[in-house]
């Protein structure tokens, strides 16, 4: 019983760092999505060919960072 409740209680530590890590991962996404939204936002207002340069590669950048996660869940 003793061995039991052991293995038990490292059961759970084990689920409980993988749903953390899970939780760390959509939120680090959601930040650097926020922050290419936030650049593009910017540099439309500024109608400049540099920071259209910069938008497009911080939006690829993005989207292979979403793409990269949906494969480790898949």
């Amino acid at each position: 019983m003793k061995y039991l409740n052991a293995l038990l209680l490292i059961w759970r530590a084990i689920i409980l760092a993988k749903n953390t890590m899970s939780i760390i991962k959509g939120v680090g996404a959601g930040l650097l999505t926020g922050m290419a939204v936030g650049f593009v936002g910017s540099a439309m207002l500024k109608d400049n060919k540099k920071y259209k340069k910069k938008t497009a590669k911080a939006i690829s950048t993005v989207e292979d960072l979403i793409e990269g996660v949906k494969d480790i869940f898949d």
